[in-house]
């Protein structure tokens, strides 16, 4: 053979043997990606990614969770004419006809509104079970770029939660495609669908607050029934309150507070302690102040319809853009469902100085809290993104002599998922002295309620080879608890260490960097196959064993928190906005290091930087 087909022997024969050894790996050649949104100066490689389906549960665990879902969930619609009734014949009833009218119409609400819309209709819309407004927002989220923070990557769409592509016509899909791309390119309208999303959040709290002050004096012979109905009604609304509040956390549009997950077994059943102080408060306030069931049966109305008419119109988008539904029925929809509950919201609203300005004046506070920390979260994105380090700069740090690296693994927290923090610079300048290895860690949260454990951990190593350095972006849904799997940093170290072996490999097989020339080779091709993998084996080993000497002697979680103050020249709204609520809320709320409670405190370290935004 000639030295060509010699040489090209010798690669096929060891592209076959790295693809096998590849192949017993937990994560496969097939599912490797080569782009990389993370940074696109890193290397490639992400961790594994299997296909799960739905776990199935057997009858007995699905008529409980039913029956707690009708007493938890839907306790208030079962409750709410108890609060209609009070309000509906104020000056006593004039005709018995009336009595059957009233009625009449609570049947027909009931029957149409929650049975026919909600069961048959908006129940299909739930993100992975969770529903609401934001539940729905999220999943708007997932198929249409409409998020404000610029934190996508290719890598998401990959996690087996996250798709749900829904087939269509050629009709509906170029429908659903022009409408995705109208939203996609308008500011106004992300804008819009992030306040319809906060104002339909700060409502729900809003019922959450009036249901129990509204329970129901009642004459005496109702009175247990009243107080049972009370208690299911206002735990409904609490506990939905609790949930609304869990997922806006999540997507950064809700300032730090405690979440508590209350049960081991089941999901989603989260305490809020902050929340439910505020709660307790406010529903003390509210009594006190309207004394009264009717003006609060107002507030209640107006909190309750103008939820129902949010839900309806983000339930619209979801028909269009992900369901890709008839255009008849769409139609339909809005002209039957959307029309009764404007009607109701226009009757609501006439009764706006009788105490139905009161969950608007709740909403309006809570969207100011709510947008005010969104807005500087995204202030502060857009900051790092734009100052982040430098591959040069990155160079020169590996370069510098001065520069001494201390035994140890260091974790850097940041919020940033693309290239390196500029905090990082902040802290070479001021400490000049660096840990064997480095991972930055981001904690990222995907607009879908879980991922699957094995699909959470997307690794990338950080350019030059020589400062042991890599990337990590740690996913969660707004359901998942953080520290489920076990303490962070044991599972992240062992995360890294299948990462080498299978970026080594992935390394060799699309590279082919330490693949010998044909004409210095000197033994057989399978000789030189036996030498290659031993080659390939002997620098994971090297790699493995650095990351295992680190962590024995010691890992240190560095927690980049920055300050934000108003730029030189900024506005006067602006000044106001970061430099006196955001701080305020940031000083009086938890701190950004109490979010990692997981995280043992003894090893954990801050690192401050101030940012002008």
């Amino acid at each position: 053979m000639s030295g060509d087909e010699v040489k090209d022997h010798t690669e096929e024969r060891l592209h076959n043997v790295a693809s096998q050894a590849f192949e017993g790996k937990k994560n496969s050649h097939s599912k490797l990606r080569r782009y990389d949104s993370l940074d696109m100066e890193s290397g490639i490689v992400s961790g594994g990614h299997q296909r799960h389906g739905s776990k199935v549960l057997n009858w007995s665990i699905i008529l409980q969770l039913a029956f707690q879902s009708i007493g938890i969930v839907y306790g208030d619609l079962g409750t709410s004419p108890l609060y209609v009734l009070p309000g509906t014949f104020q000056n006593g009833v004039k005709n018995a006809d009336d009595i059957l009218g009233a009625v009449s119409l609570i049947f027909y609400t009931v029957t149409l509104i929650p049975l026919i819309n909600y069961v048959f209709i908006v129940l299909r819309a739930t993100d992975r079970g969770d529903g609401g407004t934001f539940a729905l927002y999220s999943l708007i989220c997932r198929y249409v770029k409409v998020g404000l923070i610029p934190n996508q990557q290719a890598e998401d769409s990959n996690v087996s939660n996250f798709n749900l592509v829904l087939p269509g016509n050629g009709r509906r899909l170029r429908r659903a495609d022009a409408f995705k791309s109208k939203l996609e390119n308008s500011q106004f309208a992300k804008l819009s669908l992030l306040l319809a999303a906060l104002l339909g959040t700060s409502m729900v709290i809003g019922d959450g607050i009036l249901t129990p002050c509204i329970s129901g004096p009642l004459y005496w012979p109702m009175f247990v029934v009243a107080v049972l109905a009370a208690i299911i009604a206002s735990q409904a609304l609490i506990s939905g309150a609790f949930s609304v509040i869990q997922q806006s956390l999540a997507m950064g549009c809700f300032p730090r507070v405690k979440v508590m997950h209350t049960s081991a077994k089941y999901e989603g059943q989260v305490f809020i302690p902050e929340i439910n102080y505020l709660l307790m408060l406010a529903c003390v306030g509210v009594t006190l102040g309207f004394k009264t069931t009717e003006k609060m049966g107002n507030a209640y109305g107006i909190a309750v319809v103008f939820v129902m008419t949010l839900t309806s119109i983000l339930l619209v988008l979801v028909m269009i853009i992900i369901w890709k539904s008839n255009l008849f029925f769409i139609i339909s929809y809005v002209l039957i469902i959307g029309s009764i509950e404007l009607i109701y919201l226009s009757s609501v609203m006439y009764k706006f100085d009788q105490g139905g300005y009161l969950p608007l004046a709740f909403s309006a506070i809570l969207m100011t809290v709510m947008y005010v920390w969104n807005n500087v979260y995204r202030r502060k994105y857009y900051y790092e993104l734009e100052n982040k380090v430098s591959p040069l700069r990155l160079k020169e740090i590996a370069a510098d002599t001065s520069l001494c690296r201390i035994p140890g693994l260091a974790m850097f927290h940041s919020e940033l998922v693309h290239g390196v923090p500029p905090i990082f610079r902040q802290y070479v300048a001021n400490v000049p002295a660096l840990h064997s290895v480095i991972v930055f860690v981001s904690m990222k949260s995907l607009p879908i309620s879980k991922v699957p454990s094995e699909e959470r951990f997307i690794f990338r190593r950080v350019e030059p080879k020589e400062l042991n350095i890599f990337r990590c972006v740690a996913r969660y849904g707004y359901t998942d608890v953080r520290d489920m799997e076990g303490p962070l940093e044991l599972v992240l170290v062992e995360k890294l260490k299948e990462f080498i072996r299978d970026y080594r490999s992935y390394q060799m097989i699309t590279n082919g960097e330490e693949i010998p020339e044909a004409g210095t080779v000197e033994s057989s091709a399978e000789d030189e196959d036996i030498i290659q993998e031993e080659k390939i084996e002997e620098s994971m080993e090297i790699e493995i064993e650095t990351v295992e000497k680190a962590c024995r002697a010691g890992i240190v979680h560095l927690i980049g928190e920055s300050e934000v103050v108003a730029a030189e020249g900024a506005g006067i709204g602006t000044r106001v906005m970061i430099n006196y609520a955001y701080n305020f809320m940031k000083r009086n709320l938890r701190q950004y290091n109490k979010v990692y409670d997981h995280i043992p405190h003894k090893s954990m370290l801050k690192v401050g930087m101030i940012y002008e935004l």
